[in-house]
């Protein structure tokens, strides 16, 4: 964890859960390593730590070792985690694409990034979003664990794929799964996008699917499930939207006629530098 999040510890827990219960494990082990720069107090490192067992606590993960240091080869806090878990054979994810596949995005793309981005805006993001705006924006943002949903969905309908968009956003992720195979993913439709995301990105000049977005999955499962998978979401008030079709295109993202361009980064980049050009008088 680098970017900035309001509560790093349990921001660690959640995005390597997420990630483990998207290959179909369950999350039971957790590894953490903290390097701090000199400048940082034993009382931040030590809410940290704090953070990190509440969530581990909450989801039934045992914390079972890690490493903290003091370094000066850092200039902020990093945060890395490594999560243990154990796989039922019958719900194993292969993570395999297969053709003519549709592909579902379930949650909002871009919502964490959101959320970073109202937390570090103080009172710039007042001259964006208005009071219920920025409340919105924070609820998404912080809604992102998505364990309990994905060992649901995939108890339910058993998909090929599933992966959380993180850093490089949906777009990054869609190129993730497919860099190394022999297909490719041809673009039918808009991820789900909240309105705030939408205004964010259209004042601060950022491509809202190039936005940090854990807690946002993709899934990928025959037309079918696709069908099921979205009824399933809808009835529970989920965003969930079929976007595209896996094609035979070698490792490529294709929007109309154009071939996304492989992440470069994340645009929480770009965002953050665009709010520091607006006046917070």
């Amino acid at each position: 964890i680098t970017f900035p999040t309001p509560e790093p510890g349990k921001h660690v827990v959640i995005v390597n859960s997420n990630d483990i219960v998207c290959s179909g494990a369950l999350p039971f082990g957790f590894l953490s390593t903290i390097i701090a720069p000199k400048s940082v107090s034993f009382e931040e490192i030590h809410k940290i730590q704090q953070q990190m067992h509440e969530q581990c606590k909450k989801q039934n993960i045992t914390i079972l070792g890690g490493h903290t240091e003091i370094s000066s080869a850092v200039n902020s806090i990093v945060l890395s985690g490594h999560m243990f878990g154990f796989v039922p054979k019958a719900y194993l994810i292969p993570n395999k694409l297969s053709l003519d596949e549709k592909i579902i995005i379930i949650g909002y793309a871009g919502a964490e990034g959101t959320g970073i981005i109202i937390k570090e805006g103080g009172k710039r993001i007042n001259r964006i979003l208005d009071k219920d705006e920025i409340k919105e924006g924070r609820r998404i943002g912080s809604n992102i664990n998505i364990t309990k949903l994905a060992l649901e969905l995939n108890r339910r309908f058993k998909p090929s794929l599933m992966h959380d968009a993180t850093e490089g956003g949906v777009f990054g992720a869609l190129s993730e799964i497919v860099v190394y195979t022999d297909v490719g993913i041809r673009l039918e439709d808009d991820a789900p996008i909240s309105g705030v995301t939408k205004k964010l990105a259209e004042r601060l000049r950022f491509n809202p699917y190039r936005l940090i977005s854990s807690g946002a999955i993709i899934l990928s499962t025959n037309k079918e499930k696709a069908l099921n998978v979205v009824e399933y979401c809808n009835l529970n008030g989920i965003p969930c939207k079929i976007i595209g079709t896996v094609i035979k295109s070698k490792g490529e993202v294709i929007l109309g006629n154009i071939t996304i361009d492989k992440p470069k980064g994340d645009d929480i980049i770009k965002a953050l530098e665009e709010l520091e050009k607006i006046d917070d008088g």
